[in-house]
C-alpha cells in the first residue's frame, strides 16, 4: 500500500479523537492460516460467508438493498469486519439513508449508507491481524484508522478470534459485537449535526454531477463537441472548490461553523447589502445567494502543513480567500492572535473530524469587515474599468496610455522602494478638458461608502491637477440618468501664499473641484458616507459610474503654467461602513486611512 506522509498526519489524528481498536489474534494465527501460500481458492466468497452466518442476518439485509453484493463476490482482497450486534432498527436506519440518497439522484458511491456504513467496514486486500500489528489502513471510504494488535481477548473481536474470523476466497472476514462508529470529515460533520444544518444545505444546493474528461472516453466530433462513447460524471461543488475542498479525506481544513441561530441573525442584517434594480432577472435569488455566501466567507481554513500562511496559527491565521495582493488591508481575510482572549477562536467549541477541525461559531465571530465589507481597489489604468468619450465619428477624444510612477529610496538612486502604475489621460484637442468615465463593478447597496482618488504627480509640469468627478448609477428601469456633480467635501480654500488657488475660487463651482498635488501620490476624499441604492454584486456590468475631468480656466495664460489638465489616476477606492457615523468618523481623518497600507500594496 502506498501510502502517503498525509495518511499518517490523519492516523495520528484519528488515534487521538476518535481511533477504532481491534484485538489481535495470537501468533498462532499465521500457523492455523497460511493466506500467504494460496489455498483460499477453494474457500466461500465473503458475500456467500455472510449470507451463511444467521448472526449476520441483519448486515445481509443492508448488502442486499444497498445493492453492495457484487462488490463483496468479487475477485479483489478484501477484509471485512462484519457486525453481529447490528440490530434490526439500525439496518432499517441504513437502509432508509441508502433509499434517500438515491432518490435524490446520488449515485451509489456518493450514497452516504455506502460511505458511511458498508465502506466504513471494508478495507482493501486480505489483512491477517497478530498481537504485534500496528498499522494505518485505508478503508474503501478512503478513511485512515489504526489497527493495533493487542492481546486475543480484548477489542472488538470475540475472545475466540479462530472462530470469530473466516477465511474467504476473496479475503478475509472478521465477525465484530459492535457496528464501526464512522469518524465524519468536515463535511459530513455539518451533515449530521442538526444546529448547523442551515450552512450544510447551502453547501448541498452547489452539488452537481459534472463529465469527467479524463476518465471518458471520447468518440469524435459532432457540431464542433466531442461526443462520448462512455460518459463518466462525478460529484463536483463549485462552492467547495472556491473556499475549500472540506470533503476530502486527503486535505487538512478548519471551519469556523455558524449555529442556525447566528445564521438566521446574520441573513437578516447581509441581505440589504443585496437589493437589485427591478429589472435584474432573478433578483430575489441573487439577493439569497450573494447573502448567503457573505455568510459563510472567511470561514475556511487551510490548516496543513504546506500552507505557509498558516504555519504558525498561534500568532495569525489566514482563510482561503487571502491573496498576497490584499497586503494593502492587514484585516482582510487575516485573523490575529485567534485564540486570545479577543480571538475568533477563543471559546469556541472545537470538534475534532477525519481532515480537520469544526469551530462551533455560536456567537458571529466573523467580522464582515475581514471579507465583504473591506475596502475595494479599482486600478485605475485597468481599461475593462473605464470608457473614453467618442466624437461625432465615434473616435476617441482621449489618448490614454499606461505610465509607472517610482519611488526610489532616498539612500540610493537605483532601489526601487514603491512603483505605481497609472492611467494618463491627455485630450486629443489642446483646448479641451480630459476625462474617463469608470464603471464600479461589485458595489453594494445598504452601506456607506468612502470614496477615494489616488492620483499621481505630473512629472513634467510640474504642476497641479484640477478635477472634478461627476456620478451616476442605476436607477429603477436599469437605466443611467445624467451624471451630477459631486460637492467636495473639503473644498478648495484661497490661500495667499499660492497664486493658483485665488484663480480656483473665483470660479462659480470650485466647491466641486479637487486638486491633485504636484507633489507627492496623494489621495484624495471625493465623497463620505455615499450609499448605493442598488447593488452590482455578481452582476456582469456595474451600476455605479464616476466621470473624472479636468477643470479650470481655459485661458492659455493659466492652462499648463498654474495647473494641467493632464490626468493621472492610479486607483478608486471604496470604503464601506455599516454606520454613517463610522463613516464620517474615518473620512475626518486621512490618516487613519493611512497613505503607508495604500503605498504597501504597490511594492514590486
Amino acid at each position: 500500500m502506498n501510502t502517503k506522509r498525509f495518511s499518517k498526519i490523519i492516523a495520528a489524528v484519528m488515534l487521538a479523537g476518535a481511533p477504532m481498536f481491534w484485538s489481535a489474534c495470537t501468533d498462532a494465527w499465521d500457523e492455523h492460516y497460511d493466506v500467504t501460500e494460496g489455498g483460499m481458492a477453494d474457500q466461500p466468497t465473503l458475500l456467500e460467508s455472510i449470507k451463511a452466518d444467521a448472526n449476520l442476518s441483519n448486515f445481509m439485509r443492508v448488502i442486499e438493498a444497498i445493492n453492495a453484493g457484487n462488490t463483496l463476490d468479487s475477485p479483489e482482497q478484501l477484509t471485512v469486519w462484519a457486525p453481529k450486534g447490528l440490530t434490526s432498527a439500525q439496518a432499517d436506519s441504513v437502509i432508509a439513508v441508502y433509499q434517500a440518497d438515491a432518490a435524490a439522484g446520488l449515485k451509489w458511491e456518493d450514497n452516504k449508507a455506502v460511505t458511511q456504513f458498508f465502506q466504513n467496514h471494508v478495507a482493501l486486500y486480505a489483512r491477517t491481524i497478530s498481537s504485534l500489528t500496528n498499522d494505518t489502513i485505508a478503508m474503501l471510504n478512503k478513511k485512515y484508522m489504526h489497527l493495533i494488535g493487542t492481546s486475543a481477548s480484548s477489542g472488538s473481536l470475540d475472545s475466540n478470534p479462530f472462530n470469530e474470523a473466516v477465511i474467504c476466497s476473496n479475503g478475509i472476514l472478521y465477525k465484530t459485537q459492535n457496528v464501526q462508529s464512522f469518524f465524519p470529515n468536515v463535511r459530513e460533520y455539518l451533515e449530521k449535526t442538526a444546529m448547523l444544518d442551515s450552512l450544510a444545505k447551502m453547501i448541498k444546493s452547489y452539488d452537481e454531477y459534472e463529465l469527467d474528461e479524463n476518465s471518458s472516453v471520447a468518440g469524435g466530433i459532432e457540431d464542433g463537441k466531442t461526443v462520448y462513447l462512455d460518459s463518466v460524471t462525478m460529484l463536483s461543488n463549485m462552492l467547495l472548490s472556491r473556499y475549500g475542498f472540506i470533503q476530502r479525506e486527503d486535505s487538512v481544513y478548519s471551519l469556523v461553523a455558524p449555529t442556525n441561530e447566528v445564521w438566521d441573525k446574520l441573513y437578516q442584517s447581509y441581505k440589504r447589502y443585496y437589493v437589485y434594480d427591478p429589472t435584474v432577472a432573478h433578483a430575489d435569488s441573487l439577493t439569497d445567494a450573494n447573502t448567503k455566501t457573505s455568510i459563510i466567507r472567511g470561514r475556511f481554513f487551510n490548516t496543513s502543513s504546506e500552507n505557509k500562511y498558516n504555519r504558525h496559527p498561534e500568532d495569525s491565521l489566514t482563510n482561503t480567500n487571502y491573496n498576497e495582493r490584499q497586503q494593502h488591508n492587514p484585516r482582510m481575510n487575516v485573523y490575529y492572535k485567534p485564540f486570545d482572549s479577543d480571538g475568533i477562536l477563543n471559546g469556541l467549541e472545537r470538534v475534532e473530524c477525519s481532515n480537520g477541525f469544526v469551530y462551533i461559531d455560536n456567537r458571529g465571530v466573523i467580522d464582515p469587515r475581514t471579507t465583504f465589507l473591506s475596502r475595494t481597489d479599482y486600478e485605475a489604468y485597468q481599461a475593462r474599468y473605464y470608457e473614453i468619450p467618442k466624437n461625432e465619428t465615434n473616435e476617441d477624444k482621449m489618448n490614454v496610455s499606461v505610465g509607472q510612477h517610482i519611488i526610489y529610496d532616498t539612500d540610493s538612486t537605483y532601489n526601487i522602494l514603491k512603483s505605481y502604475y497609472y492611467a494618463q489621460v491627455i485630450a486629443k484637442t489642446a483646448s479641451a478638458h480630459t476625462e474617463l468615465t469608470y464603471t464600479l463593478p461589485n458595489t453594494l447597496s445598504g452601506v456607506y461608502y468612502n470614496i477615494y482618488i489616488v492620483s499621481i504627480p505630473d512629472r513634467y509640469y510640474n504642476l497641479p491637477c484640477w478635477f472634478q468627478v461627476k456620478h451616476s448609477e442605476i436607477n429603477d428601469r436599469g437605466n443611467f440618468p445624467t451624471a451630477q456633480n459631486w460637492v467636495n467635501p473639503n473644498p478648495v480654500v484661497e490661500d495667499e501664499s499660492l497664486e493658483w488657488t485665488s484663480v480656483l475660487t473665483k470660479q462659480s463651482n470650485y466647491n466641486r473641484c479637487y486638486v491633485a498635488t504636484a507633489e507627492k501620490v496623494d489621495t484624495i476624499l471625493i465623497q463620505s458616507a455615499v450609499q448605493f441604492n442598488y447593488s452590482g454584486a455578481g452582476l456582469h456590468d456595474g451600476v455605479v459610474k464616476l466621470n473624472i475631468s479636468s477643470f479650470g480656466p481655459s485661458s492659455a495664460s493659466y492652462r499648463e503654467k498654474i495647473y494641467t489638465r493632464t490626468l493621472r489616476l492610479n486607483e478608486i477606492i471604496l470604503v464601506p461602513f455599516e454606520t454613517k457615523e463610522e463613516a464620517e468618523a474615518a473620512a475626518n481623518d486621512l490618516d487613519a486611512f493611512n497613505d503607508e497600507l495604500l503605498e504597501a500594496n504597490k511594492e514590486n
